[in-house]
């Protein structure tokens, strides 16, 4: 705890010292004049010796001492509340205000684990605040479910569609694959995870923006971008891409060769790689995106003054009535 105006106290200390000097002197000065005037009342000693006289002075004075007591208080207290007592805190705000986009590979291989992901950010969204989401599908071509928007009410009532359809291959919820299959081959993972970071926009790198990328890597066909040159492009925006492979379990030398040539694309963007296994889920690995993301984006520390007036308010405000009601009593 301190003050912020440190030098209010002492200058009104100077004040209040100032003011009673001279109030002392105007009292003596006002005492001998009445001396030497004199008191017009004859025999006053007589009423002022009464008991009855003197214990109403006595609870007169002692009236007026706590007023007096109480109108000090108040005076230090507005004093304090003036010059401001706070606290000072260094914070590291954290930053999460980001973009998040959902890129699926949506392959028969592939739904259900995007009907978990789908899911899984379906109940995140209830929590968020201020950060966007967007889901983009692809297989031979990809396909803007929706963009980026932080109506979370939208967003929530899309990928349980979305989840309904991955879980009955397109029977309930809509058709998750329309529009993906408008070209040659079958994921083609450079063009929809290129596709994905274009989906961003250009916002001049005010929010931080990641893709959660849901794909085994087998490509079947012939691609316009890499996968390499798409995690160049996405290294390139600043999007960093997150990669969730379910296939990550193989023993042959072309599993262990897919899988890498994915790490290495996720990772190259300062993102991260996730093999889904038995011992993994899901949310699990969304748990560990969200923690990776809150790391990164821890902002600049700062110093931040929180003014406290609760306690002095509720006191000044118990003494100024008090004081005003010990004035009435006493009639003054």
């Amino acid at each position: 705890m301190g003050l912020i105006f440190w030098w209010l106290p002492p200058v009104a200390l100077v004040v209040v010292a100032l003011a009673a000097w001279l109030y002392v002197r105007w009292r003596r000065r006002d005492r001998a004049r009445l001396r030497r005037l004199g008191v017009p009342v004859a025999h006053g000693e007589r009423l002022t010796a009464l008991p009855a006289y003197r214990r109403v002075v006595r609870r007169y004075r002692a009236a007026l001492a706590v007023v007096l007591v109480a109108m000090v208080a108040l005076t230090g207290i507005s004093v304090l509340l003036a010059a401001r007592v706070s606290s000072t805190d260094v914070v590291e705000p954290q930053s999460y205000k980001r973009d998040i986009m959902l890129c699926l590979d949506v392959s028969g291989s592939m739904t259900e684990v995007d009907s978990q992901i789908v899911d899984t950010f379906s109940s995140l969204a209830q929590g968020l605040d201020g950060e966007r989401i967007g889901l983009y599908l692809f297989d031979s071509s990809a396909v803007q479910a929706f963009p980026l928007t932080d109506d979370y009410d939208f967003v929530r009532a899309q990928l349980e569609q979305y989840r309904d359809s991955f879980d009955t291959m397109g029977e309930n919820g809509t058709r998750y694959w329309t529009g993906t299959d408008r070209g040659d081959g079958a994921s083609l993972i450079g063009d929809g995870l290129a596709s994905c970071v274009l989906g961003f926009g250009d916002d001049g790198g005010t929010r931080p923006k990641s893709v959660v990328l849901a794909t085994d890597n087998y490509v079947n066909g012939k691609a316009l971008l890499t996968l390499t040159e798409a995690s160049d492009l996405a290294a390139e925006r600043d999007v960093r891409v997150y990669a969730v492979n379910p296939a990550d379990h193989g023993t042959d030398a072309v599993a262990d060769q897919v899988a890498a040539e994915l790490r290495t694309a996720a990772e190259s963007t300062d993102g991260g790689y996730y093999a889904l296994d038995d011992s993994t889920t899901v949310p699990q690995i969304v748990d560990e995106i969200d923690a990776r993301e809150a790391g990164l984006f821890t902002g600049a520390r700062r110093l931040v003054v929180t003014d406290h007036p609760q306690a002095l308010a509720i006191a000044a405000l118990v003494l100024a009535m008090g004081g005003l009601v010990l004035l009435w009593r006493v009639r003054l």
